[in-house]
């Protein structure tokens, strides 16, 4: 129980801190994981690194409190919709390196009523808005040793916009990950990740990669912070239950005019869903997922140009609320 306690714990700390989807996907890519687990298993374990995947998500109203300059702003109710995808290139390896791309995507509609506003000079109006992002990340990572131990460093390049015609946003990020230990259902890995991002709340995360299968049960549990804790077990021939926490963060960009709206900003909101998913592999490579729960906001922050996460002059506090998901994914090509 201590121990289930402290995993929680982690989590909720980690995703508290996590910003951009910024861990690298070098962090559970197959050269790092200490398993002798084949490159189909992991994808099945971690739906971050199946080939192809398209999500689409649907919110509830949460209820918003927002301040502006430090000041009461507005409160009511926000409704977010989000269809996702993303895309891994096969990755380019050579004598303990590899090298990849990732290509996201993501459809944003988000609905604003019942609002109440507080300042008379700046208003926020009722509304609808829908707005896509783009994201493209260079992966790198290397095998190697030090001190006869094996150790994984990685880089990640990240351009964010919401056209293809202009970069809104450069991220980077390294991690060094050292594996602990390798048996046949159980492996441990640590290590540090590094941020260079002006919408993350600090500039270094922990790495924790643990994962058991109890041979006994069949249930799997899955350790990967800053991402999620989960638990998952194979209840029939290709198909999955897993119940856990996982955080996601998201930025949408607008470029407006008025009172609030000065310029070029991006509005980033830091989320954890917790709840349940059912997966099902229908043919070799195509899984089916259904899951649902609840969505809990860590942060939601408004950044004008020039602002970082400590000093954004807009933030909001957003209560959780009850989402529902579906995707389909490719494991392999």
């Amino acid at each position: 129980m201590k121990l289930k306690v402290l995993f929680l714990y982690i989590i909720l700390w980690s995703c508290g801190i996590q910003a951009q989807n910024m861990v690298s996907m070098s962090s559970v890519h197959p050269a790092a994981d200490t398993t002798s687990a084949g490159k189909r298993e992991l994808a099945i374990r971690y739906p971050a690194l199946r080939q192809f995947g398209v999500s689409a998500n649907s919110f509830g109203y949460s209820d918003f409190d927002s301040k502006l300059n430090d000041n009461d702003f507005a409160h009511g109710k926000i409704k977010t919709e989000r269809i996702s995808t993303f895309f891994n290139t096969p990755a380019l390896q050579w004598r303990g390196n590899s090298l990849s791309a990732t290509v996201f995507y993501t459809y944003t509609d988000i609905r604003l009523k019942e609002v109440t506003n507080e300042l008379p000079n700046v208003q926020l109006s009722p509304l609808t808005s829908d707005r896509s992002t783009i994201d493209v990340a260079l992966n790198y990572s290397r095998s190697d040793s030090i001190f006869n131990h094996p150790i994984i460093y990685s880089l990640v390049a990240r351009g964010i916009s919401d056209n293809l015609s202009t970069v809104r946003r450069f991220n980077f990020n390294g991690s060094f990950t050292l594996p602990l230990k390798k048996t046949a259902n159980t492996s441990f890995s640590v290590g540090l990740l590094v941020l260079i991002d002006p919408s993350s709340p600090i500039p270094v995360e922990p790495i924790i990669n643990y994962y058991h299968k109890f041979v006994s049960s069949g249930l799997e549990l899955i350790v990967d912070i800053p991402t999620g804790v989960n638990l998952k077990k194979e209840i029939a021939r290709n198909a999955w239950f897993s119940i856990g926490s996982n955080q996601s963060s998201y930025s949408t960009f607008y470029n407006r005019r008025n009172a609030l709206l000065d310029g070029k900003v991006s509005y980033n909101t830091i989320e954890l869903k917790s709840g349940a998913t059912i997966e099902y592999l229908f043919s070799k490579n195509i899984m089916l997922s259904v899951g649902g729960g609840i969505n809990s906001f860590f942060s939601s922050r408004l950044f004008k140009d020039g602002e970082d996460y400590n000093n954004a002059s807009f933030t909001s506090d957003n209560s959780g609320t009850p989402y529902l998901n579906a995707s389909i994914s490719v494991l392999s090509f």
